[in-house]
């Protein structure tokens, strides 16, 4: 039988051996050299391996196995989804992915749950505002448990301190939010009104002049600097030890017969009941996987080729419109000389999620494909790490590293971070699933009963996974969430081709 996606599927990457390598419990570099990335497991334990050489955290080689519900993608959409509704339904959940979980987009991100620049009063905010609440809940219920959230989550938010070890000294650094940069006197007042709209959409935001934000972030350039937004409430986790900690909690579920990991499983087909034309379950190598009330995609930039040879077989329009959009992340690690409070933004990130900043506000998502682009972020990790982005291209699933795209970003964080000119630094690359009305699809298919997507997040899955896991769980559930679903349900928005 020939597989669909071999080389990957769900938050996999496209070719086998190349990968954004897991976090882990390991406090270390996760690349071999910035050639050379390596995949290595996002769990605690040491996994078996199998005859013939291939490790796979599979307890069985039965034929059939049957779930409530059958998660297909374990980034952190899959794996937000399946702690979801394991802690709140009795239902029970497989979880499967061509490779292993954190191997995608998750993997690859900057780990920042903003809210400074989105649009109030579209779709993409409510969820994203609805999900940093369940982000604050969940790192309370970690506190609670008698883990400090900053070791289980990465966590940094304004009021927590943090320590830096720097040339031999110990610094207490307190956290101070976002904040998000002008570089021209025309932006600096399109800021002014920014901070004036979020903050009347409930946001506690501060505008400040060059010189208040210089003061506040001394790494800044004074001279390139024309005003910025200071968004109190935003908050920053790390990735890895975020899915981590999922993970062991979705596992303790495992004894009880209520869970099951099914990684370095690609599927290959999925399974249709033959009567009602209901999605059952999907097979993969060791078998076949049934799912009793729905088979969930969560597959981020994947989805479009998972469903494409189903859309083949059914004759129906059900492949997301989606395109992998590419991004380099640098990430410099060990002493360096940029030490921050908050997380900076340039202002001209606002684009990637509307229009041009000359502009309404008001104005909905976009609907434009937009071309490369390079915008500066810059955020310290809670090792004191610096990590260093935005890129964003559509270049299909090719992950290589682009020398070129690397001293173009060093270029443009130079202007605002005069003193990571000579610093080394590692990268990474992953792909974001682009959407051009920019909403995520999440929900069910009208066509076929017991398909639902979780895709779509282009690089917002991180923050916005807890309420999409809500979502999903409510809409197995049949039971009204407090986000409106409308905006992000697939139907009328599928095609039959990938675009």
């Amino acid at each position: 039988m020939k597989c669909l996606l071999m080389s990957g599927v769900g938050s996999a990457c496209p070719r086998p051996g190349v990968g954004v390598a897991a976090h882990g419990p390991w406090r270390k570099a996760f690349f071999g050299s910035d050639r050379e990335m390596k995949l290595r497991p996002c769990w605690s334990e040491r996994r078996p391996t199998e005859e013939g050489g291939r490790a796979r955290r599979f307890a069985t080689t039965a034929s059939v196995v049957e779930y409530d519900v059958v998660i297909v993608g374990a980034g952190v959409i899959g794996v937000a989804t399946a702690h979801h509704i394991l802690t709140t339904t009795p239902l029970s959940v497989a979880l499967i992915d061509a490779r292993e979980p954190c191997a995608g987009a998750t993997g690859a991100g900057q780990g920042y749950i903003w809210m400074t620049h989105r649009k109030p009063g579209t779709p993409g905010w409510d969820l994203a505002k609805r999900s940093k609440a369940l982000w604050e809940t969940f790192a309370m219920e970690v506190e609670e448990s008698g883990v400090n959230p900053t070791e289980a989550l990465g966590w940094r938010k304004t009021g927590a301190f943090t320590l830096h070890h720097y040339r031999c000294s110990v610094y207490i650094v307190f956290l101070l939010g976002s904040l998000l940069v002008s570089s021209t006197d025309e932006q600096a007042k399109y800021l002014q009104n920014w901070a004036q709209v979020l903050t009347e959409a409930g946001a506690t935001t501060d505008f400040l002049t060059h010189v208040e934000a210089v003061n506040m972030e001394p790494a800044l350039a004074s001279g390139c600097l024309t005003g910025a937004v200071l968004c109190h409430d935003d908050l920053q986790i790390d990735a890895r030890l975020t899915m981590d900690t999922l993970q062991q909690r979705v596992r303790d579920f495992e004894a009880r017969g209520r869970y099951k990991e099914l990684f370095q499983s690609p599927v290959q087909q999925f399974i249709r009941s033959s009567r009602e034309g209901r999605l059952i379950g999907v097979e993969i190598p060791e078998g076949k996987v049934f799912g009793k009330s729905a088979v969930v995609i969560a597959t981020g930039a994947w989805s479009s080729l998972l469903m494409k040879t189903a859309t083949t077989e059914w004759g129906l329009s059900l492949v997301p419109p989606m395109k992998p959009r590419k991004g380099h992340l640098l990430v410099f690690e060990g002493t360096h000389d940029i030490q921050l409070k908050s997380g900076i933004m340039e202002c001209e990130y606002l684009s990637y999620n509307g229009p041009p900043l000359s502009q309404s506000s008001k104005s909905s998502e976009a609907t434009m494909e937009p071309g490369p682009s390079i915008v500066m972020t810059a955020t310290l990790d809670q090792n004191g790490s610096l990590l260093l982005g935005s890129y964003r291209e559509f270049a299909g699933f090719n992950l290589d590293v682009q020398d070129e795209v690397i001293e173009k970003m060093m270029e443009r964080a130079a202007r605002f971070l005069p003193g990571i000119s000579n610093m080394e630094r590692r990268v990474r690359t992953g792909l974001r699933p682009y959407i051009n009305d920019g909403r995520p699809m999440i929900g069910p298919v009208d066509d076929v009963p017991g398909l639902i997507f979780a895709t779509g997040h282009e690089g917002s899955g991180l923050c916005m996974s807890l309420a999409t896991a809500e979502m999903v769980t409510n809409m197995i559930r049949d039971v009204k969430g407090p986000v409106e679903s409308a905006p992000f349900l697939p139907n009328g928005r599928l095609s039959s081709s990938k675009m």
